[in-house]
């Protein structure tokens, strides 16, 4: 059996330039971050009939306000290889060539792989399904969901609050064509509890990692309206300090028709620790001007709610408009906290234009320009001012469907 394992990956290896010298134009890639591998592709050993490898690239040249370097960046360069070997038993991995290799200590896994998991599908119809490995997490986000090629700037809710990829157990079943119910069982981070502590430079302030970190999302992936509305609705409930358990609920909502294209996320998150650390440093540097001698935690009772809208409109054949919009908040209102609603908010504006040369290539020339602010309000206020910044960027994206 090994070795059988290792002449098919042999076999993918050495055919993989043949093949992707010898793809059609129009051999369909991955088009999400969770899309089905394409089954059009021919002239190929029977075997690898539904292998595909994916190359997602995207450079820029990057100007930025202020005082800041412009700089011609790597923004995106991910492989991924996916497939299905024998029915019903699907596989799939893609890395980050552009992350650190550094393990993780919880899950034995280098921050630059995102996915390492098999699916199998099983029962009646095959309706059901179980996930097992490094895996995308379940949350209702569109804008994670998209795939990253194409998604030029992210909020705070995909870039620092989620748990994007982790080792989790995922038992999915498909009602019908339009309506997925899924349970996820998930690490919730992949660093252990002391390690976390240490990269931030914070005490552990009393707390006590937990025996199991660990969560649970509950999903919904459904289609209405003659599949011209997308929902992707999510609760998470998981525990990473001992005692102290999040919640997190996200609203997903995607609008498909024939020339825009948008999404609606919606997000609010309970957070008993701030392990996410976005409103911590900034509670930390006032309750430091206070008491100089503070030293600084993650914060406690964290609440996070988050708005990200984007548009997508195809004014002219090849031509395209992109908007994107993002509104999150933190608040701290339990007990008698003095930090209130809304002490930090992160708002953030793209305003971008699109050109696609070769139709049957999932290839774009764009540029866009895009501002965000973080401001404080109540007393927070007095010891952090407000952050601006301004990025403009003119760039292409290919996602190449290799093989």
């Amino acid at each position: 059996m090994k070795m059988k394992l290792v002449l098919t990956i042999a076999c993918i290896c050495s055919t993989g330039y043949l093949f992707a010298q010898t793809a059609p134009p129009s051999a369909p890639a991955s088009d999400t971050t969770r899309a089905e591998p394409s089954t059009l592709i021919k002239k190929r050993p029977e075997a690898l009939q539904n292998v595909h490898m994916n190359l997602l690239l995207r450079s820029s040249l990057e100007i930025p306000d202020g005082d800041k370097q412009s700089s011609m960046r790597l923004n995106e360069a991910r492989f991924e290889v996916l497939g299905t070997i024998v029915p019903d038993l699907d596989f799939r991995v893609r890395y980050r060539l552009n992350r650190s290799q550094a393990q993780r200590d919880l899950d034995n896994a280098p921050g630059s792989l995102d996915i390492a998991s098999v699916n199998y599908k099983f029962g009646t119809d095959k309706k059901w399904s179980v996930n097992v490995g490094k895996q995308a997490a379940y949350a209702g986000s569109w804008e994670f969901e998209t795939n990253p090629t194409y998604e030029y700037q992210y909020s705070e809710f995909v870039n620092f609050q989620t748990n994007l990829f982790m080792m989790g157990i995922r038992l999915g079943y498909q009602a019908d064509k339009n309506h997925g119910f899924f349970l996820q069982l998930h690490n919730t981070y992949n660093n252990a509890f002391n390690t976390t502590h240490t990269a931030a430079g914070y005490g552990a302030d009393g707390l006590k990692g937990s025996k199991t970190p660990m969560g649970v999302y509950a999903s919904w992936l459904g289609k209405m309206f003659d599949q011209k509305l997308h929902t992707f609705w999510s609760y998470d409930i998981s525990q990473y300090a001992s005692g102290k358990t999040n919640h997190a609920v996200a609203l997903g909502n995607k609008v498909v028709l024939n020339k825009l294209k948008g999404y609606l996320d919606l997000q609010w998150a309970a957070m008993a620790v701030d392990y996410v650390n976005i409103a911590s440093p900034s509670i930390n540097k006032y309750r430091q001007k206070l008491h100089p001698d503070f030293a600084p935690v993650f914060a406690r009772d964290v609440n996070y709610k988050g708005a990200v809208l984007r548009l997508d409109y195809e004014f002219i054949p090849g031509w395209f408009l992109t908007t994107k919009g993002i509104f999150e908040s933190a608040s701290q209102t339990k007990g008698n906290s003095v930090f209130g609603k809304n002490f930090r908010e992160n708002i953030g504006l793209l305003a971008g234009l699109e050109y696609k040369p070769i139709a049957s290539q999932n290839m774009k020339l764009f540029g866009y320009y895009y501002n965000n602010q973080v401001k404080y309000r109540n007393v927070i206020a007095d010891a952090n001012a407000t952050q601006r910044s301004g990025l403009f960027a003119v760039g292409v994206l290919y996602l190449v469907n290799a093989f």
